[in-house]
């Protein structure tokens, strides 16, 4: 049966791992006539679309899109394409991410740039340039993969009422990352009330942008974060204890569900808290 009106879902980093199930799984909801995966590699991309093709209805149409986080240009060609082709889109589901494994020889300050380039800055810039289209949709949803490594507990309580403050702006979350980056480098992170962590900043700052655009969009557009889970995928070098599969329903649940709250935090599988 065709979805009626036509819905398209845009998932990021979806040719492998948590994104792909995400994918799948709102392929086959029954819910959207089209899924979208942004995908940095084109041949992995391609060989995602015709996995997920092959398992959801004919009336599904699944293709890939070439897409960068943490690159604008990118984000810009990939929304222009959208608002061509589409000109709406009812869930963005911003799955992409990335963290560099334990193992990694970079020192911690030479890690801090490109893990907050990708998982926030990159992240804010392109959900920025699709909310308009979000604003199209029909029931619109924004679903952000946080993670239980962004808790607010891990910075300073000075620091967690400036994150958590329910009048803070856009930009001045933008300038919180910044400062953690600048103390970083200056080596007085620590001192400064930060964790010790690139990845949990990056994700606590996404979880801060959820709440910010929930308020935002209200009650136009659902925005809401999620905690997959420690899932055996190729970022955890597969160690976790919970299938990509399984840790995709916490990004789809609010995806999908009837009703659902805004800038809230989904843990398995239900609200949770931050």
């Amino acid at each position: 049966m065709m979805v009626t009106p036509p819905r398209v879902a845009v998932v990021t980093g979806a040719n492998k791992g948590i994104g792909f199930y995400i994918a799948l799984q709102l392929g086959l909801s029954g819910l959207f006539s089209n899924i979208i995966i942004g995908c940095r590699d084109a041949t992995r991309g391609s060989t995602a679309c015709q996995e997920i093709q092959q398992q959801v209805a004919d009336t599904v149409k699944v293709q890939s899109m070439a897409l960068t986080i943490g690159d604008r240009n990118s984000h810009s060609e990939f929304c222009k394409r959208m608002e061509e082709e589409f000109g709406k889109v009812d869930v963005l589901v911003n799955n992409a991410g990335f963290a560099y494994k334990g193992s990694d020889p970079t020192p911690f300050a030479g890690q801090t740039k490109k893990t907050l380039e990708t998982n926030f800055f990159g992240l804010v810039d392109f959900t920025e340039q699709m909310l308009p289209l979000l604003r199209q949709g029909t029931d619109p949803r924004l679903v952000n993969v946080a993670s239980m490594s962004g808790r607010l507990r891990q910075v300073s309580p000075e620091l967690q009422a400036k994150f958590s403050d329910p009048n803070l702006t856009m930009e001045q979350l933008q300038q919180l990352i910044k400062k953690f980056e600048r103390d970083v480098q200056n080596g007085i992170h620590r001192e400064e009330g930060w964790s010790n962590s690139n990845y949990g900043i990056s994700k606590l700052g996404v979880i801060a942008a959820t709440r910010i655009w929930a308020r935002q969009e209200a009650p136009i557009i659902a925005v809401n974060c999620c905690c997959p889970g420690y899932c055996a995928t190729d970022m955890s070098g597969h160690k976790g204890s919970r299938s990509a599969s399984d840790g995709a329903k916490n990004a789809v649940i609010p995806a999908i569900m009837d009703n659902p709250p805004t800038g809230e935090f989904f843990s398995d599988y239900a609200v949770s808290q931050w």
